[in-house]
């Protein structure tokens, strides 16, 4: 059933075709409770693997997607692009449903989401998650999207997509959708726009992204407990104006 694949470099499922289209936690299951416990993890190292090849084409894709919409449009109209994909439904969703949530369960959540993002070294899912008196911290090192695309994939050992043979681009002029920078990965771009629309629909972000231009260094989600405590900065960043209060 499993073998190791020279091509994949892994253990692929190699079923007869009657079998090979059942999801495989379902076989790790049933390998549990015939007490076949090798099997069973083998099984969902394998269901984890499975994940990673759609995964990461669809992130590459986007970023490729989004750099041609650049170099033919003009940049302005990443942004234009960026705001009427997720305003109609993606932050929408998120944000009417966040916002009659603690935000510990925001951050449960998101947190479900992320590891399922193959974040963290090896691409696990592993994230680190701190909390102060004023926030929480998804702390992702890296982001299983921008982060491998801007560092190179090191389980395929392929580079950097911001060099060749991809070339994926950069804002080259600063936006209130890069975070008022030059130099932002157009993929990572999307995560101010999850900033600036719920600041325009309920005055402020739901988490925001703390991107560094180094892409050895982790990117931070942060959640604040209050509205009150989210620095004026992370509103002045994206063009926006803190309220004086959120009755």
């Amino acid at each position: 059933m499993l073998k190791l694949s020279d091509f994949a470099g892994r253990l692929l499922r190699t079923d007869d075709a009657d079998s090979l289209g059942k999801p495989t936690h379902q076989l790790a299951e049933e390998a549990i409770d015939a007490s076949r416990l090798d099997e069973a993890k083998e099984l969902t190292r394998t269901a984890h693997e499975e994940f990673k090849s759609l995964h990461d084409l669809y992130c590459d894709w986007v970023w490729d997607m989004l750099t041609k919409i650049a170099e033919r449009f003009g940049e302005a109209e990443v942004g234009v692009m960026l705001r009427s994909t997720q305003e109609k439904w993606m932050m929408r969703r998120t944000w009417k449903a966040f916002r009659n949530m603690p935000v510990k369960t925001q951050l449960d959540l998101t947190a479900e989401m992320m590891r399922a993002h193959r974040c963290g070294p090896g691409q696990e899912g592993e994230l680190t998650i701190t909390e102060d008196k004023e926030k929480f911290a998804i702390v992702m090192d890296p982001c299983g999207s921008g982060g491998r695309m801007r560092r190179g994939d090191e389980k395929d050992g392929t580079p950097s997509r911001l060099g060749p043979p991809y070339e994926f681009g950069v804002t080259k002029e600063a936006h209130p959708w890069s975070w008022g920078k030059k130099d932002v990965p157009y993929y990572c771009t999307h995560c101010a726009m999850n900033e600036i629309l719920p600041i325009e629909w309920g005055g402020y972000p739901l988490w925001v992204t703390d991107y560094d231009a180094d892409a050895s260094k982790p990117c931070r989600w942060l959640f604040y407990k209050k509205p009150e405590s989210i620095p004026e900065e992370y509103w002045t960043r994206v063009g926006a104006t803190k309220p004086a209060s959120f009755d």
